[in-house]
């Protein structure tokens, strides 16, 4: 049996601003569907969830009509029919320490050398659909029933990671030769044919041969061949093996015993069709492994089972009529038995199965017997291992997702129980802050959880985020002006798998815009001009003033429409110092989510003629080029350079005249060295010039 397959891989700073909660994301018309349908509350988010990610999917509620706690009680009725691996996968509550399973201070070992009673909580855990309603798990419900659609390509995905994979059926003899079946067929085409022939899933049985047999090698005790006393019979699902492999090879060997007092001979001469040499007296009732058919006399292994182990005996030539073989090859019950190649093995195995386990149409159903239908309520289980099911799931999920086919329509019966403990929900979650790249989330907590898992609804989906043991949690690193949903589930820890609850409310909360790094501002008498670095998705800018009397930033402007850079701010006092800041905010559904104000911006407003120097670069060896917006009616401009930024000394300065003219290109005397400019108009009338305010001085390093 196969060990269980895990399910399933700081409290910053906290912000001010609040969120309400916003619309759910999921589909409520056909969350109505499943319940019109009759799943319970427990299961609708989780089907919905599905449903999203695979429309043609099909979920259907099977009713069992049954107690939940009268049907685990019913499972657990005979304890050592629900084992688990007793191993570092599980911790102690998994395991049962009634007085008949844990006995002087040991868990009593039910099978092999590690398997031991299911606790009730273990039970209880595999047993409850709710827990396994995610897209690998729920497999275990999906129907048996064959289906026409499914591929060679989709059985050899299952096989994948086997040595059965893409592989021609090689085996040995019952007389230890080795052999190929034939020259073509492959495991995947005896799965198929068995398939069509027995009315069942053919993904169904891969799984189910790759749950209980499949490896890397064909060492597992029911396909090796080798195997005494057992040698050249095959098991693929482990038909019989109610307390292991080797009573399932006793199985597929077909019980072959004597009848009667009778011989067993060493030789047998095919000419005259007698046997003799040695003969050894056997007793009535003596098992034996068939190994060849001899005339009238069957070639047979003798063995001896003491206590659930097998010992190998003679092998030698006893009369049919001498045999009780009824189990073999018999259209009733022998199911083709013995099975002496994997062939036979597993297309027998699968007629059995469909026969065996008529109402029993899901993987679920064959593990819990819970379908009143089958007249054999808690009996008739076709494995032991508690965690099989689920396991096996996972194997078919790998199988279509390699294949590419999880979309294709596939239909899941899942049991619903009358009582069912009610999963607790994670209550009253809420954004208790956000900024540009996180959003801080808390929430009530859940008595006895192990833990939380927090979920985000992004890219159209819910995507996992994060599990937490602690209430609260810092959502971090997310875009800035994006709309994000979370939700939130609890869960308890049942050895190294999750149990899930159900899911929170859900809220919805918009990263503000983030700060705009380093506006720029120039002027002229009556204005401002800012200009900034757009933000994607921004809606718009706000600009704020600082108001002297209030001793704080006041709102002043708005600079609406995505993309905008600028804003001229007319109506200002001349030669005016001021200061401003701005800020970048989205409208998400009617709510105006703002970012933080920028570092702020100084300006003064140019005095009366002052002229505005727009730049000052040096792009070649001792040259500056200088640019000014120009002024009417002037005669011309002054600029002056110097090394000093006062310009007191190492100065020098020239006329352009024109009052047209916006630029001169000034020579310097020094290189690689920091130079002011600073340029001011004048005006020449009657012989008389005047000069008007210098403009602000810009520096630039020479070239």
């Amino acid at each position: 049996m196969k060990k269980i397959v895990s399910c399933a891989l700081s409290l910053v700073l906290f912000f001010t601003s609040l969120i309400p909660t916003a619309f759910t994301a999921y589909s409520e018309d056909y969350g109505d569907t499943l319940r019109r349908l009759g799943f319970p509350t427990q299961y609708i988010q989780k089907l919905v969830d599905l449903h999203s990610a695979h429309p043609n999917w099909i979920f259907e509620p099977f009713n069992t009509g049954l107690d939940w706690n009268t049907a685990v009680a019913g499972e657990r009725s005979v304890h050592s029919k629900q084992l688990i691996s007793k191993s570092s996968l599980y911790d102690s509550s998994m395991y049962c320490r009634c007085d008949k399973c844990f006995v002087n201070g040991k868990y009593v070992i039910q099978e092999s050398k590690n398997w031991v009673s299911a606790s009730q909580t273990a039970v209880e855990y595999y047993m409850n659909p709710s827990n396994w309603l995610d897209e690998k798990h729920i497999f275990q419900f999906e129907s048996t029933a064959y289906d026409g659609t499914q591929t060679k390509q989709g059985v050899e995905s299952i096989l994948n990671g086997t040595w059965m994979y893409d592989s021609l059926i090689t085996y040995r003899t019952t007389s230890g030769k080795t052999k190929q079946y034939d020259s073509t067929t492959k495991y995947s085409d005896v799965i198929m044919k068995a398939a069509n022939d027995a009315g069942i899933s053919a993904y169904y049985l891969a799984a189910k041969i790759r749950q209980e047999n499949g490896g890397a090698q064909s060492s597992a005790t029911a396909v090796n061949g080798t195997t005494s006393p057992f040698q050249g019979i095959y098991n693929y699902f482990n038909i019989g093996a109610y307390s292991g492999a080797m009573d399932g090879l006793s199985w597929a060997a077909g019980f072959l015993k004597t009848n009667c007092n009778a011989t067993l001979y060493s030789k047998y001469d095919s000419a005259t069709g007698i046997a003799g040499g040695t003969a050894t007296a056997i007793k009535k009732g003596q098992y034996m492994t068939w190994r060849a058919n001899c005339g009238n006399y069957y070639f047979v292994r003798l063995y001896d089972e003491f206590n659930g182990s097998y010992v190998e005996g003679l092998s030698g030539y006893i009369l049919k009529n001498q045999c009780r073989d009824s189990y073999l090859d018999s259209a009733g019950t022998g199911y083709g038995r013995p099975w002496t190649n994997p062939y036979k093995a597993i297309y027998y195995g699968a007629k059995y199965i469909a026969k065996s386990f008529g109402a029993q149409t899901s993987n679920y159903l064959q593990k819990f017997n819970v379908n009143p239908a089958s007249n054999a309520l808690y009996q008739n289980e076709y494995m032991k291992n508690v965690a099989g099911a689920a396991n096996e799931a996972v194997s078919t999920y790998n199988g279509y997702a390699s294949a590419g086919i999880l979309d294709v329509t596939k239909k899941f019966m899942i049991p619903v129980f009358n009582g069912m403990p009610e999963s607790p929900a994670v209550s009253n979650l809420t954004v208790a802050g956000f900024d540009s790249k996180n959003v801080f989330l808390t929430w009530s907590p859940v008595d006895n959880a192990s833990g939380y898992q927090v979920e985000i609804f992004s890219n159209n989906s819910w995507n996992f985020y994060a599990r937490v043991s602690e209430p609260y949690l810092s959502v971090e690193n997310l875009s800035p002006c994006e709309n994000y949903g979370f939700r939130v589930v609890s869960y308890k820890q049942i050895g190294t798998d999750a149990c899930f609850d159900l899911y929170s409310n859900e809220v919805w909360a918009a990263t503000t815009p983030h700060k705009l790094s380093k506006p720029t501002a120039t002027s002229t008498q009556s204005s401002v001009t800012i200009k900034w670095t757009p933000q994607n998705l921004a809606d718009g800018y706000s600009v704020y003033i600082y108001d002297k009397k209030q001793g704080k930033y006041v709102y002043y402007a708005d600079a609406a429409g995505i993309g905008t850079s600028s804003i001229t701010l007319k109506g200002l006092k001349s030669n005016t110092y001021y200061k401003f800041k701005v800020l970048a905010y989205r409208n998400i559904n009617g709510t105006v989510y703002t970012g933080a104000l920028s570092s702020y911006i100084p300006i003064r407003t140019l005095k009366k003629n002052q002229i505005q120097l727009t730049s000052a670069k040096s792009s070649k060896k001792q040259r500056i080029t200088v640019k000014w917006k120009k002024k009417n009616n002037v005669t011309g401009y002054q600029v002056m350079w110097s090394t000093t930024k006062n310009f007191k000394k190492n100065f020098l300065s020239v006329k352009v005249k024109g009052k047209s003219k916006q630029s001169t290109t000034l020579k310097t005397s020094r290189s690689k060295t920091k130079y002011y400019v600073r340029v001011r108009a004048y005006k020449t009338s009657k012989g008389k010039t005047t000069y008007y305010p210098w403009s602000v001085t810009k520096s630039v390093k020479v070239k």
